[in-house]
């Protein structure tokens, strides 16, 4: 039966004793089976602990290890070392612990350096935190830059603490910054509510104005009126959110009654204007025959009949009205122009000057054949062929002259 071995051995008893030089340590007892397996059971504690610290060393090459459990670890392997409770190579593991706290403390250095860079970093955002929040104090965007404040606060909360004095420098400024906006916004808002108040009372004034309107059958006048009141209503700014819809739903409902009645009221009217509009497309159709004039004076009795006719008739749309109106000048215009030809014709001092211009054109050919006789006996050929062409114009508009003159007779 084996009870030892190279680090030590259990006796009958089964209490476990270590190899050491200053002789044999007992490290524990094991009394719940054979000698062989406590020492089986204490050689075991050595090799876990080993291992143990072999992952730890691995772990802090990488930067992985947690710095608190290394430190658990080393300090259970100085109190195993004070005092053993397992079989090993104390001297082994005394080595590792020597290499264990080496790459602890250069894994301390490590830490302590990225700590230092990281509250370097942190202090430098902070920096740039409160530049941003300055920045934003004068931001009448109050939603947005509402949740810009809000959201660099939260990232100031999240960042690591640095230099104490310098970081309560920098939140004083921050705090400051956003106080100040707070405040802006605070005192737009407040002049916000009292704009719409102001608001709300202008409306309901519009609202008294329109409602006493309701029921007028003025309704030219009134209608020029509720537009008026409905440009001072768009020139006012909303009220509050809870009163603006239903302040709109009086309004309209005012506005409606008038033009609705209003509405009523004109198709009435222009049933009457097309009734109007049908008699005076017929006494067109009578008008419009008269042309082209041939007895002006048969012409201008049927139009003083239609004439009386078309007062009558009453009036149509403002739409149809220039036009119905024009077709009837044209008829009009055209008795009156026959009729100033006719007058014209019968004047003493028209016949004259016709007749007068008859004369002179006579005479002015009576000149033209003596001077082209003249120009023949001469044989001045350029001559007779320019006084030719001469007569010739001097006749046609003698010609005028006397068919002028024949009608005036």
């Amino acid at each position: 039966m084996t009870t030892s071995n190279e680090y030590g051995h259990v006796d009958e008893q089964g209490n476990v004793f270590l190899k050491s030089p200053e002789g044999d340590v007992k490290v524990g007892q094991y009394a719940a089976g054979e000698p062989q397996e406590g020492l089986a059971f204490f050689t075991k504690r050595f090799h876990d602990i080993v291992s143990e610290i072999e992952l730890a060393l691995e772990r802090l090459k990488e930067g992985k290890a947690n710095p608190e459990s290394v430190k658990s670890l080393i300090e259970r392997i100085e109190a195993t070392l004070t005092t053993p409770n397992m079989l090993g190579d104390f001297s082994k593991l005394s080595a590792l612990k020597d290499s264990l706290e080496q790459q602890f403390a250069v894994r301390k250095e490590e830490l302590a350096a990225k700590k230092a860079e990281l509250k370097a970093a942190a202090l430098a955002r902070r920096e740039e935190i409160v530049t941003l929040a300055e920045s934003l104090v004068n931001s009448t965007q109050w939603k947005a830059t509402g949740e810009k404040y809000k959201s660099l606060l939260d990232e100031w909360k999240t960042l690591p603490n640095a230099d104490r004095a310098k970081e309560q420098e920098l939140w004083k400024r921050f705090s400051h910054a956003r106080s100040a906006f707070d405040k802006a916004r605070r005192t737009y808002f407040h002049g916000l509510d009292e704009a719409r108040a102001d608001a709300q009372s202008a409306k309901k004034a519009i609202i008294a104005k329109a409602t006493s309107l309701a029921d007028s059958t003025e309704w030219g006048a009134t209608t020029g009126a509720f537009k008026g009141l409905m440009n001072d209503w768009k020139n006012l700014p909303r009220a509050a959110k809870s009163v603006e819809d239903s302040l709109w739903k009086e309004f309209k409902a005012a506005q409606d009654k008038f033009f609705d009645a209003r509405n009523a009221a004109l198709s009435v009217r222009d049933e009457e204007l097309s009734g109007n509009l049908t008699v005076k497309l017929g006494l067109l159709e009578k008008a419009e025959a008269l042309l082209p004039i041939k007895d002006v004076d048969s012409a201008k009795a049927a139009m003083r009949d239609i004439q009386e006719q078309w007062e009558k008739a009453g009036h149509v749309s403002r739409a149809d009205k220039e036009k119905v109106e024009r077709r009837l000048k044209a008829v009009e215009d055209a008795i009156r122009k026959v009729t100033d030809e006719l007058w014209n014709r019968s004047k003493p001092e028209v016949v004259q000057r016709a007749n007068g211009m008859v004369a002179q054109f006579e005479s002015s050919i009576a000149k033209l054949d003596k001077q082209i006789e003249d120009a023949k006996q001469a044989g001045k050929t350029s001559d007779v062929a320019r006084l030719e062409a001469s007569r010739a114009q001097s006749q046609s508009l003698l010609d005028a002259a006397r068919a002028g003159a024949a009608q005036l007779g």
